[in-house]
């Protein structure tokens, strides 16, 4: 599997970071990778599909992404979300992790990295990789901004 990642020290604790990742309702209000989940907040939990957009640059966004989250640990603050089974691309397969470990000072390490795999995989990377290694940067100066505006740090 071909793998991307992003992570960034927030001023904040563990739990406000997670907070923010885990409130999809908020998502249009600070994140300029995914500014839409079709997922409602209350929904977050192992099985829920939904639809999402995921801007990848200035000019390019894919709408009407599907995904699946995967796996949803409160206690280790890690969320993973991936490729819907059921209304997903065929040939490829990606699962997208979240996790938020709680760091010195009371802040906070976010890590998001994703990993695709299938038949389609090497093109996909080809296409993507530099965008989404941008996407995920920004996607995580973001969710860094918002949990410490929230949080007072700033």
């Amino acid at each position: 599997m071909r793998r991307i990642e992003a992570e960034i020290l927030v001023r904040a604790p563990v739990e406000r970071v997670w907070d923010v990742v885990t409130d999809f309702d908020r998502y249009d209000e600070w994140n300029r990778f995914t500014p839409r989940v079709t997922l409602a907040t209350r929904d977050v939990r192992a099985g829920a599909e939904f639809d999402l957009d995921c801007q990848m640059g200035a000019s390019e966004i894919l709408r009407d992404e599907h995904e699946v989250i995967l796996a949803v640990d409160g206690e280790r603050h890690a969320l993973c979300m991936g490729t819907s089974r059921v209304r997903g691309r065929p040939g490829i397969r990606s699962q997208r992790w979240q996790i938020c470990e709680p760091g010195e000072r009371g802040w906070t390490r976010f890590v998001n990295w994703e990993e695709f795999g299938g038949v389609l995989s090497p093109l996909v990377y080809l296409l993507y990789a530099r965008k989404l290694r941008v996407a995920f940067g920004r996607y995580c100066e973001d969710l860094r901004t918002r949990a410490e505006l929230l949080h007072g740090s700033k």
